[in-house]
């Protein structure tokens, strides 16, 4: 929900998939100038420089189509942040007093600071590396299907591993987010009751009491902050463990192909050779 309210913010369905062009024509590049590269190794050492300049040509669409993805992707999020803050200060300046009574002052502004932030870079930077991540696995999986087709077994298995790692992940941080911005709240509301009353605090000689409070609720937020980021390197770990997996399962489909080759080969020149000396015999 979270997301369809960002998209439609940024400009709507439309929108969104213009921008997935340079993406797309970004992994394609990427495919094409590694063809281009199994093509050089196998050239003639005097057609090197035919080869070399195309591999150039790769190199600088390859760049400029990343260059055009990122500044697309950052437009996009800017536009849905220009969007999403006006409606939240229209209906933060509409709202009656009793809403100010009740919502703590440090809410407001971690939703017009932090999470205005989030919206305006961290969403789309995220949203840009997924894309990018998912299109790199796909047009790599067909490439290893094509060379291996038995690697498509793996596939199912791998897919079930995967959807429970995100599920478990999700849920554990979706829920580790929601503690780290509760826990910031407090803090934000601190100082800036603190700031508002410097004067009183150092006139009660309160300043021990304040700094106390204040180091209290800074850390409950970086222990939220911390369990968030151990949950990122928890993830890591798993995925670098799969990826590992796929590596090792496509290396063993290749080298087993190979060595079917290499032993069919073996075995037809035996079959020559026999036939070879049978006839000389006779």
């Amino acid at each position: 929900e979270t997301l369809a309210r960002w998209l439609a913010a940024a400009g709507g369905r439309r929108v969104v998939l213009f921008a997935l062009l340079p993406l797309v024509a970004a992994e394609l590049v990427s495919t094409g100038s590694s063809w281009w590269l199994t093509r050089w190794a196998a050239a003639p050492a005097t057609a090197q420089l035919p080869y070399l300049l195309g591999f150039a040509g790769w190199a600088v669409a390859s760049a400029v189509l990343v260059v055009v993805r990122s500044r697309m992707m950052l437009s996009l999020g800017l536009l849905a942040g220009e969007v999403l803050h006006s409606d939240l200060l229209t209906r933060v300046l509409a709202a009656p007093l009793s809403f100010f009574d009740v919502t703590p002052r440090g809410r407001v502004l971690s939703r017009f600071s932090r999470e205005m932030l989030i919206v305006d870079v961290s969403l789309p930077s995220a949203l840009q590396t997924y894309l990018s991540t998912l299109a790199s696995v796909g047009s790599t999986a067909l490439v290893v299907l094509a060379a291996s087709p038995l690697f498509g077994a793996f596939l199912l298995p791998l897919a079930f591993a995967y959807s429970a790692v995100q599920a478990f992940y999700s849920a554990s941080s979706r829920e580790l987010k929601r503690v780290e911005a509760a826990t910031r709240s407090p803090l934000l509301s601190h100082v800036a009751a603190s700031l508002d009353g410097l004067a009183t605090i150092r006139a009660f000689d309160a300043r021990r009491r304040f700094g106390s409070e204040c180091e209290r609720t800074l850390d409950a937020n970086l222990r939220a902050s911390l369990a968030s980021a151990l949950v990122n390197c928890w993830l890591g770990l798993r995925l670098e463990l799969l990826g590992a997996t796929i590596s090792a399962a496509a290396a063993a489909l290749a080298f087993a192909r190979n060595s079917a080759s290499a032993s069919a080969s073996s075995a037809i020149a035996a079959g020559l050779r026999g036939a070879g000396g049978g006839g000389t015999a006779a």
